[in-house]
């Protein structure tokens, strides 16, 4: 369950800059990602663009597994745990059923890279 607001600045480059911490409670844990966390909300591939948007019910989903992904992370939570926490926000914020599971087999099959991984 989304706890706080989603508010962020564009930074004009494809990328969003959180103007607040943005918290969001899921089945077993309390995520919170911190004010100025810069996220690219989905990292959709600019020729898929047309049909899915880096942004929309996906947002508040997308930033939460950008933060469990980022090597700033704090929480000890695997990658598969990240991935299946994006699937239960997804989920929760009605994102259409075809939809959220196109990007959970994306995020699970292209993911491993950018785990932990610097950002």
């Amino acid at each position: 369950m989304e706890l706080t607001k989603l508010l962020v600045k564009d930074l004009m480059n494809g990328k969003f800059e959180l103007f607040s911490d943005y918290v969001y409670k899921t089945k077993e844990y309390l995520i919170k990602v911190p004010k100025g966390f810069v996220t690219d909300y989905a990292s959709i591939p600019k020729l898929l663009r047309a049909i899915i948007l880096p942004y929309g019910k996906h947002s508040g989903a997308s930033v939460v597994h950008d933060w469990l992904y980022s090597s700033n992370c704090n929480l000890d939570i695997s990658r598969e745990k990240a991935d299946k926490i994006f699937l239960e926000i997804l989920k929760e914020e009605k994102v259409n059923f075809l939809l959220r599971i196109v990007m959970y087999i994306a995020v699970r099959k292209f993911g491993r890279s950018r785990f932990r991984n610097g950002v």
